[in-house]
């Protein structure tokens, strides 16, 4: 249970953060922010760095971090700032075929099934 509290605070607080970058660029550049989501690229890139420099300084460091704090900080508050990095690293740790097919099914199934919701919910005219 405490490790179940940890990973949901750390994804509180990357979900926070992940919504401060998007209503900072739009008061600060309303235009910008609305012509490209360059918020959601900027935190799914952030989000990947910081996954990929925490997996690998945390599995080669001599410093152990306790698995509680390695999972609150990699699996919560990274997967809160974007489920994108979660997705980046273990798409990198597959084979070559695997990872191409967590692509390409992850990207197209994503996009189908988002918008067979907004068909289903879409009233009829």
């Amino acid at each position: 249970m405490k490790l179940l509290l940890l990973v949901c605070a750390g994804g509180a607080v990357g979900s926070g953060l992940r919504y401060g970058a998007d209503r900072a660029l739009l008061a600060l550049a309303p235009e910008t922010a609305r012509a490209f989501p360059w918020a959601t690229l900027a935190v799914n890139l952030l989000g990947c760095l910081l996954v990929g420099l925490g997996f690998g300084w945390l599995d080669r460091s001599e410093l152990k971090l306790a698995p509680d704090l390695k999972a609150a900080l990699l699996t919560g508050l990274c997967g809160g700032l974007t489920t994108f990095s979660t997705f980046a690293l273990q798409t990198l740790q597959q084979s070559p075929g695997k990872a191409l097919a967590n692509v390409g099914v992850s990207v197209a199934g994503g996009l189908l099934v988002c918008w067979l919701g907004l068909w289903l919910t879409t009233p009829a005219k």
